[in-house]
């Protein structure tokens, strides 16, 4: 059935206060739903590990484009207001920007490590294997490289905030 502005308007008014936010629920639910179908899982099969990642510094896209992508993008898995480790769907950013920072000589280096295995992730390549045993391998995006860049050159040039728990999880994984 579909109604009209003013039937809708009338229908509105008549509801209840928990039937509205059981509609609410069902609207943001769904449209979760649709940002993560839309976002996961690429049929495209072409390697895009040889492609460079141009960034800020070309003119791309701006800082705070990067973290705008980040924030539509990233943290439907990589979110960093879970309560506990058994919450998150995929490793913290904090943890994975201080992998690559370690593991990368420059800016653009790292720029090009991480931003080559988000377009193209796989576990041959990927520098951290706990998380792809913990959580699985990261699935293929949609974006363009062009977003991937903005969203690494914002990882490494920002603090990225991490989870209430990250600290003690972190020293009692890396004990030394």
């Amino acid at each position: 059935m579909i109604l009209n502005r003013e039937e809708a308007s009338l229908a509105v008014k008549g509801m209840k206060k928990n039937d509205m936010k059981q509609v609410i629920n069902i609207i943001l639910f769904s449209a979760l739903g649709f940002l993560m179908i839309a976002n996961v899982g690429c049929t495209d099969t072409k390697s895009k590990t040889e492609e460079k990642v141009m960034v800020q510094s070309d003119g791309l896209l701006t800082s705070v484009e990067g973290s705008n992508l980040l924030s539509s993008n990233c943290y439907i898995c990589h979110n960093p207001n879970t309560s506990s480790h058994d919450e998150i769907l995929a490793p913290p950013l904090a943890g994975i920007k201080k992998r690559y920072i370690r593991e990368s000589k420059d800016r653009a280096d790292f720029v090009d490590r991480m931003a080559g295995f988000v377009a193209n992730p796989r576990e041959e390549v990927a520098l951290m294997k706990g998380p792809i045993r913990r959580f699985g391998l990261m699935p293929k995006t949609t974006l363009s490289m062009e977003e991937i860049g903005a969203i690494v050159g914002f990882i490494h040039d920002n603090e990225i905030p991490e989870p209430s728990w990250f600290a003690n999880h972190e020293k009692e994984m890396h004990k030394d």
